[in-house]
């Protein structure tokens, strides 16, 4: 049987990239033996962004945009390519031989190994070059680990927890752990990253102090550890602001900015683009090439972005050239899509992983369930971006439950189509409560899938309950 740590996966793993104006704008090139490789920081930073480049497999339109819309009460499916596949996730009747769970998973572990290969090699050298620079090529690779673990972990719960290189498929066969043991490697790596990692990118789309705070603090919520959230957090509050406008969040143009990003998975023209767009897109928009209209926003979304919230016409759009939509789509990725740009190099946009104004609702959320109801502090925050979107500020008086009722409604309409939803219920608790009308089983559909291929694979491998 066939392991999924291919041949050319693990070459893949030994390489670095050609550093280029927009970085990550070409995938790496050659392989390069690893222990000739790691000497100079020249070196060691190619291999770095060798891993920046596993992160793209894992925002593709079937991936966790999949797990995170499609599986929540965020987006619908409408008629465009793969829909039987999209429709196991809008129905809660994902399978283990489903090919995008697998490609999620598989995509995990490739980033994972990158890292491991990466911190291996970098582990006992003193490299030649820029002083200082090393710590901080570590603490992107562990920023970079951490990420996809917990990205993992929430999806699947127990997990293999590998820390070193794998570059054969012996040794792959190890049992799961559990899921607390991964939260533990998790926070490990993001506080070593935190320590080593700038509050500037180095380069414009590596990782930098702000965004391995912004995660540790996602991790430390999904623990209910609230009170370290907020630590973590006032360590980002001030650090960046929101745009005035809404709409310059998804320019082309402001991409990797110092404003109101934090991080980006990086994209570029065809082959190297996001299928984002495409997957957006109805098939009313004509002379753009390939369009797959496949997600669509969901009634509970609809009703939520209303006429008065300067988000709604940024995210939202009902027509093309006077020809009506079946239903609206999402917009706010297109600023791309101009002239005579082909749907598949409109996707060279960047996928907003943290910006702002999720740090700002992320404080709203921690503080809450820190002083077990709304702060004025927190709601503060919470309104800091309503009021960007021009609605009213919330009032005081909600409930500790309610307030996290309020601040998931504001997290739905901020962050419509960026991936976020499935992972902001699953943290509050409010899975079951939200999506039982949409095929959730409690006790099953908290985890997804373990991929058939793994458990042919490794026999110490074992299947999530109710699979």
């Amino acid at each position: 049987m066939k392991k999924f740590l291919s041949t050319c996966f693990v070459a893949a793993l030994l390489i670095g990239s050609t550093a280029c104006e927009k970085f990550l704008e070409e995938d790496p090139k050659g392989q390069v033996a690893t222990g000739a490789f790691y000497n100079t920081v020249g070196e060691a930073t190619q291999a770095v962004t060798g891993v920046y480049t596993f992160l793209r497999p894992l925002y593709l339109g079937n991936s966790m945009t999949l797990s995170s819309e499609m599986a929540s009460d965020a987006f619908t499916f409408v008629s465009g390519a793969g829909g039987a596949l999209v429709t196991l996730y809008e129905t809660f009747q994902i399978v283990p031989t489903d090919q995008a769970n697998l490609r999620t998973y598989q995509a995990g572990y490739q980033l994972i190994n990158a890292a491991n290969t990466v911190l291996a090699n970098l582990q006992g050298k003193t490299l030649t070059g820029t002083p200082g620079k090393q710590p901080i090529l570590e603490g992107e690779a562990l920023f970079l680990r951490a990420f996809t673990y917990y990205h993992l972990v929430q999806l699947y719960g127990d997990l293999p927890l590998r820390t070193e290189p794998s570059t054969s498929v012996a040794g792959l066969d190890i049992p799961r752990s559990p899921a607390a043991k991964v939260y533990e490697t998790i926070v490990a790596d993001l506080q070593k990253a935190v320590a080593q990692l700038p509050e500037r990118s180095e380069a414009a789309g590596r990782a930098n102090k702000l965004a391995a705070l912004t995660l540790l603090a996602k991790v430390q919520l999904s623990l209910k550890q609230p009170e370290a959230a907020v630590a973590s957090l006032k360590q980002v509050i001030g650090k960046r602001s929101l745009y005035k406008e809404y709409a310059d969040v998804f320019k082309l143009a402001n991409e990797n900015n110092t404003v109101e990003s934090i991080f980006e998975v990086q994209y570029g023209l065809s082959p190297f683009n996001n299928d984002v767009v495409q997957n957006y897109t109805p098939l009313e928009v004509t002379g753009v090439g390939f369009v797959f209209q496949v997600y669509a926003p969901s009634k509970e979304a609809l009703a939520l972005l209303t006429p008065t919230d300067k988000r709604t016409p940024v995210t939202l759009w009902s027509s093309f050239n006077g020809k009506p939509f079946v239903q609206p789509f999402v917009r706010k990725f297109n600023d791309a899509l101009v002239g005579t740009t082909q749907a598949n190099d409109a996707g060279q946009i960047n996928w907003p992983v943290f910006r702002y104004a999720d740090v700002l609702l992320l404080y709203a959320e921690a503080l809450n369930a820190a002083q077990k109801g709304p702060s004025v502090e927190a709601l503060d925050a919470l309104n800091q971006v309503r009021l960007r979107a021009g609605l009213a500020p919330q009032a005081a008086g909600l409930s500790q439950s309610q307030f996290v009722d309020a601040v998931l409604d504001e997290r739905l309409r901020e962050f419509l189509g960026e991936g976020h939803r499935w992972f902001d219920l699953k943290r509050n608790d409010r899975l079951a409560a939200y999506l039982t009308k949409y095929g959730f089983k409690t006790g099953t559909h908290e985890v997804f899938p373990i991929p058939r291929v793994e458990l042919d694979a490794n026999k110490n491998m074992t299947q999530n309950q109710g699979y």
